[in-house]
């Protein structure tokens, strides 16, 4: 059970991404935007197991550019904590200006597992150096040399909201690549179309529908790869490669807030979907209805 919450976690984080060039001058989104997202898994019972709380501030240092922070807090609910305890911290540091990434940790502890990552960029945001830390495994420190700007699964989470969604919904999908563990990875937002959209007990949204294509990057093999989602001990499966089998749920407002995320895991099925939130930049015209 532990294995599919670090699946899930890394879904709801690693779901919003797309490349600079697809943002905007005017971000949909400001300092003091929070929100918690309500984990669901579904496999011969279905049940609210956890929740992920994003804290969003805007921070600045003398001599240096102003940067966006944002912190990810997720725990399990306490009934399921005796099945299996979740304390993940995720981090994310990148500039206001451009939304280029500065820095990123990531501190998971699920019962007896543990991973940690450290991101740091040059100011191109393309040269990234990635400390990993997992239970069982050497420590790794690696440098990344790319041609685009490499995101991290916590930065991406506002990337993807920056989209010019009128030209995505007429051209191919975006491509992207992140920083996952070790490795990196390409990966590919289709515009799949807009619809209304419940949450339970929050509303019914107008929304816009994005699908989630990750591969290898060119060259090399999955066995390669780090997995998308190594759940827990051991290298994990590389379920999603090549098919389009997560799926994003944004308001189609000014806003483009988050709202439900999907996807298949090897056992069940799993979703995350907006509980509290505050802060947003505009008004939430895209709900519709309230519960």
């Amino acid at each position: 059970m532990k294995k599919i919450f670090f699946a899930l976690l890394s879904l709801i984080l690693f779901s919003f991404s797309v490349g600079a060039t697809a943002q905007t001058k005017e971000y949909p989104f400001r300092s003091g935007e929070n929100m918690e997202l309500i984990v669901h898994y579904k496999w011969g019972f279905s049940a609210d197991i956890a929740s992920v709380k994003f804290t969003f501030t805007e921070k600045s240092e003398e001599g240096k550019e102003p940067y966006y922070h944002l912190l990810a807090h997720a725990s399990t609910f306490k009934f399921w904590d005796s099945f299996f305890k979740v304390r993940d911290i995720y981090e994310s540091k990148f500039y206001v200006k451009d939304l280029s990434p500065l820095y990123f940790h990531r501190d998971v502890n699920e019962g007896n597992f543990f991973a940690k990552n450290w991101y740091k960029w040059k100011d191109d945001g393309k040269t990234l150096n990635a400390i990993v830390d997992k239970k069982g495994r050497p420590r790794r420190d690696t440098t990344f040399y790319e041609d685009v700007v490499i995101r991290d699964i916590i930065n991406i989470f506002f990337t993807v909201r920056c989209l010019d969604f009128d030209k995505l919904e007429k051209g191919p999908p975006a491509p992207f690549t992140i920083a996952l563990d070790k490795d990196v990875l390409d990966i590919r937002v289709r515009f799949v179309g807009r619809e209304q959209k419940r949450v339970a007990k929050v509303g019914t949204f107008n929304a816009i529908k994005l699908a989630i294509a990750v591969n290898p990057k060119k060259g090399r093999t999955k066995d390669e790869e780090t997995s998308v989602f190594s759940f827990g001990e051991g290298d994990g499966e590389s379920v999603f490669y090549g098919e389009e089998k997560v799926f994003i749920w944004l308001t189609d407002d000014a806003n483009k807030l988050p709202i439900f995320f999907s996807a298949p895991v090897a056992v069940g099925a799993i979703n995350g979907r907006i509980g509290q939130y505050e802060g947003v930049k505009y008004p939430l015209t895209s709900l519709i209805k309230t519960e």
